[in-house]
């Protein structure tokens, strides 16, 4: 009866555990389910920076090619080349939207995992959830995420696991089963990547967190059962690898011994990343002295760790400390500073010990003080300070990256039409924000580098055989939007004149233009293409005995009419003569016009040799201000210095009024 009455008196203790367990989980979901929210627009980026070689390598190989060492790349990771594989089709594309799909849901994993990780360590359900939003939102990591290449994400959930695993494992008397799957799991990581042998040392750490806990076994073990042999099979096995990949057979002039206090002072800056990330970007051309970088990350590194030791953790900081910096290591001595200040993504494997310093530094356990209290508040409100700034800079680096993955989708769309060549001016290699959220690092994006020499191989990867494409630059085309946008521009290709373009315009089917918007946008613009020796005669009209308009198409397409010209030029043109297009009523100004040379402001008259044929395309923008009356579309020639208009006549011979022929209307 007594039993009775006390499981009685227990249910509402059980029933506020019960329901605290399901908010706690629920919270985890939510967190979840926003990170997921906010990566999901990078399901869309297409291929980008080196993607083709490095996925090429998986092509046409068998197996045993597959894990065997390769002349051509710096590194040996078997495991990455066989889960590459998997997602390449049978006929030679990949699948790339599983492919990104798939690292957002690796990246949500480790969200997941470090709540987890951080409550079987010990961590207060707060604390690990805290850590575990602000992994998911760790502004340093929206590299690693977004492009799909990188092998971060996959090797930390797989060292995670393993880390879980071994927990599990030492905690069981039948561990057989368990202790082989860690370590499988952490063979896994080593395979898909070598820095994984750096981080062997922590199931040390954790066996050092874990005996100090009330409750645990292993401080009551006495001789050689206290030797925690599990956990010093993790750096048996890492230095076994270790010795053999530096046996193998690979490219060299990559990796290196090599310590640069500024890639020490680019991971103090991701280590305290709220203290120096600015969403609007820095000015151009402000430069942080590296003293101060350094005295501030210093300062709020100290802070941090006396913080977190007060609210408890102590041990438990001592783990996410040592994880931290093991993660970090292998980039900040086997690189060079000028590849790790463009590889953020590098510092994937610490974000899980910098979220989990912050956490515990932001958000103390539970406490009846005034004082305790009080610092709860003012943590918690520094914690959605820091996770809403961390948005904002989430924000700014996918504005980065969208505008350049856009205009890659748009070249794979224009590689789908029957054309067999084609020629790119101004395809951007890469570009550069001139206002950087940090202020250390180089945050380009590396949209289509020279370094992959053939651009039909991005179209390739991803919808099949593509169209030869040749890479050559106009820079002062769009000069002004550039100068005025947000982005400093690499261009394909080599500079090329207008008579150059032309020349090469004979080689291929097909001429399109990167436009820079100066918002940062870009737009592929289909020019237009060149057929010689037309012997068509002049089919609308003629303009001074220069240049005859064979025929006219118009199109709408959204806000905008798509005009595609034929022209044939009778004569040679003058040095300032030049094409204009008009929208608008009879006697009154226009509403408005695209003027210009051909092949949208390219391609000068004179240029052009006496007999050919030249397709050309023109977009009039059409403003939200146009009423709804009927206008004409009006196509002429003019001379820029003078404004004077060169006299049209149609095909029989009749003058056309004002020199303007009209060839269609609007609406």
């Amino acid at each position: 009866m007594m039993l009775a009455r006390a499981s009685t008196r227990d249910l509402p203790i059980r029933g506020i555990a019960s329901a605290s367990r399901l908010g706690t989980l629920l919270a985890v979901v939510g967190v979840l389910l926003f990170v997921a929210w906010v990566y999901a627009p990078t399901l869309a980026f297409g291929l980008m920076w080196d993607d083709p070689l490095w996925y090429g390598r998986v092509v046409d190989k068998s197996f045993v090619e597959l894990i065997a060492p390769m002349d051509d790349y710096h590194f040996y990771r078997p495991g990455i080349m066989l889960y590459n594989r998997l997602f390449l089709k049978s006929d030679g594309t990949f699948n790339v939207p599983i492919m990104h799909a798939v690292q957002v849901g690796w990246h949500l994993l480790n969200v997941a995992l470090t709540f987890a990780l951080g409550r079987a360590l010990g961590l207060e359900a707060r604390t690990a959830l805290a850590a575990s939003a602000l992994v998911g939102l760790y502004p340093f990591s929206y590299q690693a995420v977004a492009w799909a290449a990188p092998q971060q994400p996959m090797t930390s959930a797989l060292q995670n696991v393993a880390w879980l695993l071994f927990i599990a494992a030492r905690r069981q008397r039948q561990k057989y089963v368990t202790s082989g799957l860690s370590l499988l799991c952490f063979s896994a990581a080593l395979l898909v990547q070598e820095s994984t042998a750096a981080l062997s040392l922590l199931p040390l750490l954790i066996e050092l967190v874990l005996c100090r806990r009330p409750g645990e076994g292993r401080q009551r073990e006495k001789g050689w059962r206290a030797v925690p042999w599990l956990a010093l099979v993790y750096p048996l096995v890492a230095a076994g690898f270790g010795a053999f990949w530096l046996q193998i057979p690979r490219k060299p002039g990559y990796t290196s011994i090599a310590f640069d206090m500024r890639s020490v002072l680019y991971v103090l800056q991701s280590w305290v990343f709220p203290l120096f990330g600015n969403p609007t970007g820095y000015d151009p051309g402000q430069q942080t002295a590296s003293a101060v970088i350094l005295a501030l990350s210093g300062i709020t590194l100290a802070w941090l760790v006396i913080a977190a030791y007060r609210s408890g953790q102590r041990q438990r900081i001592l783990f996410w400390l040592a994880s931290t910096f093991l993660g970090v290591a292998p980039a900040v001595v086997g690189l060079r500073y000028t590849y790790v200040m463009m590889a953020p993504r590098v510092l994937y494997n610490c974000n899980p010990g910098i979220a989990v310093l912050w956490a515990c530094a932001l958000v103390p356990p539970e406490a009846g003080s005034t004082v305790r209290h009080l610092w709860r508040v003012v943590g918690a409100l520094a914690l959605m300070l820091v996770l809403v700034q961390s948005v904002m800079l989430l924000g700014s680096l996918h504005q980065t990256y969208s505008d350049g993955t856009a205009h890659m989708a748009e070249l794979t769309q224009s590689a789908q039409t029957e054309e067999t060549r084609q020629l790119y001016i101004n395809f951007p290699d890469r570009y550069f924000p001139k206002r950087p959220p940090y202020p250390l690092g180089d945050w380009r994006v590396m949209l289509a580098p020279a370094s992959v020499i053939n651009l039909e191989m991005f179209p390739t990867y991803v919808s099949g055989p593509s169209p030869q494409m040749l890479s050559r630059r106009m820079p002062w085309i769009d000069a002004g939007s550039r100068d005025a946008g947000p982005y400093d521009v690499n261009m394909r290709g080599d500079p090329v004149s207008a008579d150059e373009l032309y020349q090469l315009a004979r080689e291929v089917d097909a001429v399109y233009l990167s436009r820079y918007h100066i918002d940062g946008s870009l737009e592929l613009q289909r020019a237009g293409s060149l057929i010689t020796d037309s012997s068509a005669g002049c089919g609308s009209a003629s303009f001074g005995g220069v240049l005859c308009l064979q025929g006219a198409q118009v199109e709408q397409q959204s806000d905008q009419l798509y005009l595609t010209l034929t022209w044939s030029s009778i004569s040679p043109a003058q040095p300032h003569d030049a094409i204009f297009v008009h929208l608008g009523q009879p006697g009154l100004p226009p509403v408005a016009q695209a003027d210009g040379d051909l092949w949208l402001d390219m391609l000068p008259l004179p240029s052009l040799t006496t007999g050919d044929t030249v397709l050309e395309h023109r977009i009039l923008p059409l403003s939200t201000e146009i009423t709804p009356d009927q206008y004409e579309i009006r196509v002429g020639v003019y001379n820029r210095l003078t404004g004077e208009r060169l006299p049209a006549t149609t095909s029989h011979g009749d003058a056309v009024p004002d020199g303007a022929i009209v060839i269609g209307h609007y609406p």
